[in-house]
């Protein structure tokens, strides 16, 4: 899909897992874009992509409007899996999901952006049990604000080459024979990365009949968290035993995970968000529908391979 007009597009969070997939995707097919990092450094595997320029930015109003200044369409990939909680949310939900969102629709606001591509996530409401979700859907309703037409895409996980998901699960089973996990029984419905940059690719050139459009974003399997586990496992070799977990238990293991040095793995959020189906609602009106779409079993086995 060329793009004949030569469209700007500005991606914040444009040097994430998602956001470096679609960068490469909208190089390729003759798009101007710009990736706006908080660190530039995060950008270096896209930097030689051509029609390119990375922009790093604070989260203000006036950072992102330099940034996205002569843009079509700006897409927002930001989110954060982890905070120290809050209310009515952690500090770090607030800063990503509520305040960038507010600085970016008014920055596109005075930069007279025509269009805002939001992703968020499946099983966001005012009502949700995790302060991810409820943070999430606080920033849906800011579009509200936008001048322009929106489309929210609520995937549910994306997996690929280099995610935090199976990637993670596959990681874990690596260092040890067992795997202690608690809502083995919570069902996802995972889509693969590249056909979320094609749904993404496709929001661009579509042609918008509301001011604001919402699209669930999944793929053609559901799974129990137990099931994906076990096929991180068995697919990177690195098979382990799944010990399905009470509830408050899990809580405790997050409790002490969240307190350990390094990165966190799992947090008591984590828990509560999953606690929600990662699934598409029973409106199909509201499943972006893809003619192909790709299954874990045909693309997992060989990126997990790779990392044996």
């Amino acid at each position: 899909m060329l793009n004949d007009n030569r469209k700007t597009i500005s991606i914040i969070g444009g040097s994430g897992f998602i956001g470096k997939a679609l960068a490469t995707s909208l190089s390729k097919n003759g798009f101007l874009v710009n990736v706006l990092t908080t660190k530039r450094i995060n950008a270096r595997p896209i930097r030689m992509l051509s029609n390119l320029n990375v922009f790093e930015f604070t989260n203000d109003q006036i950072s992102i409007g330099k940034a996205v200044q002569d843009s079509d369409i700006v897409i927002n990939l930001v989110g954060r899996l982890h905070s120290k909680k809050g209310y009515p949310w952690g500090k770090d939900f607030d800063e990503a999901h509520v305040k960038l969102v507010q600085n970016m629709v008014m920055a596109c606001n005075n930069q007279n952006v025509k269009e805002i591509i939001h992703v968020s996530a499946l099983g966001v409401s005012d009502s949700a049990p995790s302060e991810y979700l409820r943070s999430k859907h606080a920033a849906e309703k800011i579009l509200e604000q936008f001048n322009g037409n929106s489309v929210i895409l609520r995937p549910s996980v994306v997996f690929g080459p280099g995610d935090s998901f199976m990637n993670l699960f596959a990681k874990m089973q690596k260092y040890s024979p067992i795997m202690p996990m608690a809502l083995t029984k919570t069902q996802f419905q995972p889509i693969y990365i590249n056909d979320l940059i094609e749904i993404i690719l496709r929001c661009i050139n579509m042609i918008k009949n509301k001011k604001i459009d919402a699209y669930e974003c999944v793929g053609p399997e559901i799974f129990t968290l137990y099931e994906i586990i076990k096929f991180s496992g068995i697919y990177s070799g690195r098979k382990a035993m799944v010990i399905p977990l009470p509830k408050f238990v899990g809580l405790i293991q997050a409790f002490i995970l969240e307190k350990m040095p390094g990165p966190t793995l799992m947090s008591r959020d984590n828990i509560a968000s999953m606690s929600v189906p990662s699934i598409a609602t029973k409106n199909k009106k509201l499943v972006f529908r893809l003619e192909q779409p790709t299954s874990i079993h045909k693309v997992a086995p060989k990126f997990l391979s790779k990392s044996k």
